[in-house]
């Protein structure tokens, strides 16, 4: 009896479908996993933590108070990593600045001196102006008039003038957003606040000024509401977004590692595969597969190390190039908001 010729034909084809060949990839597997992202912060490492240095400003009781603030909301939401603000203030208090003149490069040295990934520091400018003003009201009144055979009580509307002044703050807040490894500005962020307070005066002021007046302080009433109001906009454009990306795994001889990502145990898989490029750093797949690993577990920075040496191990290779390609959009591309 003659063998069937496609007992010889099938495997070689299911070895070619596991073999990769220059513009050609082996069998892979699709995955997908839930990442975090911050509008301003982006797709930092996981354990990226953030040194806030406080605002900058000529008003310093307003730089104080919406830096407490701030500095608490940070701390406080469980989607970030913040040092808490006194340790900072203590670092930074042993290098030489003025209140509320803060650079930007000293904001870097002490986010590295507390092993900070990220350093934030922000400017407030403010303009407070008052101006003057009276009101025409009417209040119902008993009058008693007298007349024959008894009086006449009766009911009439007086107008008075009702003397006031509205104080009114604006209230400019930029946020600057560093990566202290790589220096770099990673996002700037500016908002505007306006918010005004009448306060009712016991009588009219003779000769009082005409419009607004520039002043240099206003109610603390005024300054906490524009102050919250600020921290919660900033918080906003801070706090990490759950979405959800998909990625391919590359198959290879050793499926130990492609069995614990299907089973979750994305700490085992990297385990494994970073072992496997060490023995052998040639291993494109396996390259590719520990950067899936990485970006699943949160750590970009090595994820965006370990897609490079996949690229320049294989180049051409289509699936490491679409991973490669969906990672750089996953921290840019705003759409998916």
């Amino acid at each position: 009896m003659t063998a069937s010729p496609y007992r010889t034909v099938l495997p070689l084809l299911a070895a070619a479908t596991l073999a990769c060949i220059p513009g050609c990839t082996a069998s892979s597997l699709s995955v997908r996993f839930d990442i975090h992202r911050s509008p301003l912060l982006g797709l930092p490492d996981q354990d990226a933590t953030i040194a806030f240095l406080g605002f900058n400003g000529t008003d310093l009781a307003l730089n104080n108070l919406t830096g407490y603030l701030f500095a608490r909301a940070l701390v406080s939401d469980s989607t970030l990593a913040a040092i808490e603000m006194r340790p900072v203030l203590r670092t930074l208090a042993r290098h030489p600045h003025e209140a509320g003149q803060v650079s930007d490069s000293l904001a870097l040295v002490v986010g590295r001196e507390m092993n900070a990934g990220i350093a934030v520091v922000g400017d407030l400018d403010r303009a407070y102006t008052e101006e003057y003003g009276e009101v025409k009201v009417f209040r119902e009144e008993e009058t008693v008039g007298v007349r024959l055979g008894g009086s006449d009580v009766r009911v009439i509307n007086k107008a008075y003038v009702l003397p006031h002044i509205d104080q009114t703050a604006v209230v400019t807040t930029t946020l600057r957003v560093y990566g202290v490894r790589s220096k770099m500005l990673i996002g700037s962020y500016s908002i505007t606040e306006s918010q005004s307070y009448r306060t009712v005066l016991p009588e009219p002021v003779e000769a009082p000024p005409e419009g607004a007046v520039s002043v240099e302080f206003v109610s603390p009433m005024l300054t906490e509401v524009l102050a919250r109001r600020i921290v919660d906009r900033l918080m906003a454009s801070l706090v990490r977004e759950q979405i959800q990306v998909t990625r391919r795994l590359i198959a290879t001889r050793d499926r130990r590692a492609i069995s614990a990502a299907r089973e979750g145990d994305w700490s085992r898989a990297v385990t494994i595969w970073e072992g496997t490029v060490a023995e052998d750093p040639h291993d494109a797949a396996a390259w590719n597969n520990l950067a899936v690993a990485y970006e699943r577990s949160g750590r970009r920075g090595d994820a965006e190390a370990a897609y490079h040496n996949a690229l320049s191990v294989s180049p051409g290779d289509r699936t490491i190039r679409s991973n490669n390609r969906a990672f750089g959009r996953a921290a840019d591309d705003r759409s998916d908001r």
